[in-house]
């Protein structure tokens, strides 16, 4: 009890306490939230229209914390991998097998001294984290009706509290989706010291309640925040949010494939499969795009200056309107370059946060949108196995498959011979990237190497350090998932009826992307797939468009119940040596070998839900219903 009780005093004492600098909305420091002035009161803070709304503010600032991080309280922006970095998509360079990355991708909650399976620290540290910024939602919406008026009007009130609404359902949905149905406690102030018996209500309960949240307040929200309200909550993200939700409970994982036995299966999802569940989602959607239809609001970043130029700039540039809703920051210097580019670029070499595996790269097609990979399993999902490759596909060399990729490819992924820019302003050209065994600044293994052989761009500015900050933040949702989510529902409710429409949300994606598009207009989109190939397709889309954002690979895995693939699949490296010099002092290099690297392992038996945390079952003395396998 004494652990449970110093990381809810950590975690409350950081949104009490709001002295050390005047804030916008979300580009708040972590220095703020580190203050150890705990002197302030509630009713002191909300009897001064700035501590009002800084603490208001560090309710926003929290959202990327338990979006992107199950791990201990930390600064948070340097685990916004984590979710990525447990999947094949990418691998954390920390190799300390008891933090969360490491242990899920070997399905292996035993090692270190953070506790084990259901006693895992970072279970209880992320449980703790979001009912702990629920419980300052609270607070907030008990005590801003105090605030005298001469300080915060009352429409500027509304407002505030129809934002908390959202941002308190948020955390629930991000419960939700993690544990399935969890404990609800309204509007009330609870001690988060003791036990108050409020069981587990159902996943069906959970979401309901989330889903009467968004509905209440998506009528209150403004069209639009901008200016130095820009990153607040608007219409759109609780109607965005809104299809989210249903979109996740008409998944495979909630919606017929519910892993729950006995008295805890309606925890975990629904007891049956019912179609109506994708309609209720397509019905979200259509709203979503009725509202955007009288707006005008969101719309794909298109740049036709250069192949993927909008791609490249949907996630790095500000300002723009395929962001629905986003977590902003402003002048962290190092984020998130840092964390991800090689030491020639500013960042941390081998100890980047996160590098790609091979096997990422291999789900990017060629520019003309062909499949390269050469095998895919009984339900049409391709998978890497070096040398077997696509034999129609014309463009793309085995030996040098960094060649004619899809456009994206070149925006997401640095590999060797990369040319990714260092300083936009800098006159003489910067040599590329090599990541070839014994280059002399970055290379594979070693000191400054990548383990993989690859690097991430995605989210960089080409034409910054990694050590300075890009500003542009993280899309949570924006309108390329939007229209690949109603492709996916379309899919599953008709495909033969919905196939154009289906195919031409496609078109959008890929001629934003820059893939050429063929004498057949088509994208390199097959023709006539099957339901099956149809949504191997899209959600191979989904891993190439929001590569490395707000974990959306790990949530696809998950709510498919793909993440079972991984079960002792080898994830891969891609390995080049140094054959000799060229006469003008450039390196001669082999062809790639593609090496396997690390084993993944996942227990489909329990994996798919994290449990609920040991020492919360045990303080509820054992009333807290614990999740599947567990």
């Amino acid at each position: 009890m004494n652990n449970i009780k110093n990381i809810r005093n950590s975690i409350c004492a950081l949104m009490m306490v709001m002295l050390l600098t005047s804030i916008g909305c979300t580009e708040t420091s972590e220095g703020f939230l580190d203050s150890k002035q705990e002197t302030q009161t509630l009713e002191a803070i909300f009897n001064d229209s700035t501590l009002t709304m800084q603490f208001h503010a560090a309710i926003y600032w929290k959202v990327a914390a338990v979006l992107f991080a199950p791990q201990k309280p930390t600064w948070f922006l340097q685990n916004f991998y984590c979710f990525n970095s447990a999947t094949d998509d990418g691998r954390s360079t920390n190799v300390d097998r008891s933090y969360f990355p490491q242990a899920f991708s070997k399905a292996d909650f035993t090692q270190g001294e953070e506790g084990v399976n259901a006693g895992y620290m970072h279970f209880l540290y992320y449980w703790v984290e979001m009912y702990s910024c629920i419980r300052c939602c609270n607070q907030f919406l008990e005590n801003i009706p105090f605030t005298p008026l001469s300080e915060i009007s009352q429409a500027r009130k509304d407002l505030l509290i129809a934002e908390t609404r959202f941002l308190r359902a948020f955390y629930y949905f991000n419960l939700l989706r993690n544990w399935g149905g969890v404990p609800l406690v309204g509007d009330r102030m609870l001690d988060p010291f003791i036990d108050h018996g409020i069981p587990r209500s159902t996943f069906e309960e959970t979401l309901q309640y989330i889903a009467d949240e968004l509905n209440i307040v998506k009528d209150q929200l403004p069209e639009v925040q901008d200016g130095s309200e820009y990153g607040r909550v608007t219409k759109g993200a609780a109607l965005g949010l809104l299809t989210k939700l249903y979109f996740f409970a008409a998944s495979p994982l909630y919606n017929g494939g519910n892993t729950g036995t006995g008295n805890e299966r309606l925890l975990t999802g629904y007891d049956d499969y019912q179609i109506s569940r994708w309609e209720t989602a397509k019905a979200a959607l259509d709203s979503f795009f009725l509202y955007n239809e009288q707006t005008q609001l969101y719309e794909l970043v298109v740049n036709e200056d250069k192949p993927g130029l909008g791609f490249y700039e949907a996630t790095t540039v500000r300002y723009h309107n395929e962001k629905i809703w986003f977590w902003m920051n402003h002048a962290i210097n190092g984020w998130p370059g840092k964390q991800l580019l090689p030491v020639s670029r500013g960042g941390e070499g081998s100890k980047a946060r996160i590098v790609p595996y091979h096997d990422l790269t291999e789900a990017f097609p060629t520019k003309d949108g062909v499949e390269i990979r050469g095998e895919k399993d009984a339900e049409g999902y391709y998978k890497t196995s070096p040398g077997k490759y696509n034999p129609e596909n014309t463009l793309f060399d085995e030996k040098n498959p960094y060649k004619n990729r899809d456009p994206r490819f070149y925006y997401t992924i640095i590999y060797n011979g990369c040319p990714w820019k260092k300083i936009a302003s800098d006159s003489e050209p910067y040599p590329p990237v090599y990541t070839y065994r014994g280059a002399p600044q970055d290379g594979i293994f070693g000191q400054t190497g990548t383990p993989t052989g690859y690097a991430y761009a995605k989210l960089c500015p080409t034409g910054q350090l990694g050590s300075y900050s890009a500003g542009a933040g993280i899309a949570f949702l924006r309108y390329a998932d939007v229209l690949l989510m109603y492709a996916e529902v379309l899919t599953e409710l008709d495909l033969n009826a919905n196939r154009t429409q289906i195919e031409e949300l496609l078109f959008l994606i890929r001629h934003r992307a820059g893939i050429l598009p063929g004498t057949n207009d088509r994208y390199g989109i097959p023709k006539d797939m099957d339901k099956q190939d149809m949504l191997a397709f899209i959600i191979n889309e989904r891993r190439i468009e929001l590569a490395l954002e707000a974990g959306n690979r790990y949530w696809d895995l998950k709510r498919r119940k793909l993440f079972e693939k991984l079960n002792k699949a080898w994830m891969h490296a891609a390995v080049i040596e140094k054959a000799g010099t060229n006469a003008d002092g450039t390196p001669i290099l082999t062809d790639p070998l593609i090496q396997p690297l690390e084993q993944h392992f996942f227990d489909a038996s329990r994996m798919y839900h994290f449990p609920i945390p040991l020492q919360e079952i045990e303080s509820s003395h054992h009333s807290l219903v614990q999740n599947p396998g567990w």
